[in-house]
């Protein structure tokens, strides 16, 4: 495995885990009482992942322009909100469509987008890839670089190993508590002529 792909598998199963840890507080303080938020059984939001793998890469290129520091965190700050909150709307809708299920709902907030985006956490995400750029993600990046490749390496296969478990696993649950809640909503089919 090449060290660029064991190093983004970290930083996505890093920022997956942490996203999943923000995402349960933040539910479970509101319910008092603890609630596994996200897609996957484990602890893990991929959109937090994937989030921030974006982020990285718009950072990444940012920082390869020859503009003022100014121009760069303004460039930083427009494109991960736009791509951040293109991968939440498709998230958002590929869910709904698929399990005929909310995992999160603006549809409260104003100038929202079939309530899986709005204009205020849009701008949030714009706002937290900066904070992200700048302050977060320096210091895992040089934790993650004194890491020995070959640990780098193992460390990424067995996170895939379990992700891709997980992943199964939680998709088989969600198709059946699709299907369930589906069958539950059907209509019983009455035959005149025909008496159970």
């Amino acid at each position: 495995m090449g060290y660029q792909l064991a190093t983004g598998i970290l930083y996505f199963v890093c920022y997956a885990f942490a996203g999943w840890i923000l995402e349960s507080a933040y539910a479970s303080l509101r319910e008092k009482r603890f609630v596994n938020r996200g897609f996957l059984h484990g602890g893990y939001c991929p959109i937090y992942g994937a989030g921030a793998l974006i982020i990285i890469a718009v950072s990444n290129w940012t920082l390869s322009l020859a503009v003022s520091a100014a121009v760069r965190y303004l460039l930083l700050f427009l494109l991960s909100m736009a791509l951040v909150s293109l991968l939440e709307y498709l998230t958002g809708a590929a869910l709904q469509k698929l399990f005929h299920r909310r995992w999160w709902d603006y549809s409260g907030n104003r100038m929202n987008l079939g309530g899986h985006i709005c204009l205020f956490y849009s701008l949030l995400w714009g706002a937290l890839a900066l904070v992200f750029a700048v302050l977060i993600h320096p210091p895992v990046a040089n934790a993650l670089r004194l890491l020995p490749g070959n640990l780098t390496a193992g460390a990424a296969v067995i996170a895939s190993v379990y992700l891709l478990a997980d992943s199964c696993y939680s998709l088989r649950k969600h198709v059946k508590e699709a299907c369930s809640a589906f069958l539950a909503d059907a209509a019983p089919v009455k035959i005149p002529w025909l008496r159970f």
